[in-house]
């Protein structure tokens, strides 16, 4: 006669082969979320450094921008009547570009320095906004020590990468 079938796997119990793959599972999955856990605990740690870093080159680089604003606004300010006159007052103007670059320089530098993941694209563009204005007027600076007659030039580009930068603070 024939064997009878086997007996079916009483209902509610685990299977003996089963139960190894669903512990597998189980540390797999666990494993993920960990992983996850800390990826996402990396990246705040790293978004707070950039915050910071943005923060501090930001500062820098509008104080140097409001230096450079007055020191070069003084001297103009200074040689505004006189410069239908004498022409050669426009060297006092070369002489304050250079007293204001050192400041554009060193928060260009450091902005330059900070270093953002690519993927925190605010952050990215907050940074780039910074070294675009300061490189600009780094380079009207440059022109300005050349000529002090640049800087009767309007140019409104360097007010737009300003904008970009610093928005609306004063």
């Amino acid at each position: 006669m024939d064997d009878p079938a086997p007996d079916p796997e009483p209902v509610g119990e685990p299977s003996p082969r089963r139960e190894p793959r669903t512990r597998l599972v189980l540390v797999v999955a666990g494993a993920l979320v960990l992983v996850g856990l800390l990826l996402a605990w990396v990246d705040q740690q790293a978004r707070s450094r950039e915050d910071r870093d943005l923060a501090a080159c930001g500062d820098q680089a509008y104080a140097a921008a409001v230096r450079a604003d007055q020191v070069l606004g003084s001297m103009a300010e200074y040689i505004r009547l006189s410069l239908a006159v004498r022409s050669g007052l426009w060297d006092l103007m070369s002489g304050a570009a250079e007293r204001a670059r050192p400041g554009i320089d060193a928060a260009l530098a450091r902005c330059r320095d900070v270093e953002v993941l690519a993927l925190h694209r605010t952050h990215v563009r907050e940074r780039a906004a910074y070294v675009d204005y300061l490189a600009a007027r780094a380079a009207q600076l440059d022109a300005i020590e050349a000529d002090g007659r640049a800087a009767g030039e309007s140019d409104s580009e360097l007010g737009r990468l300003r904008e970009a930068a610093f928005g609306d603070r004063p």
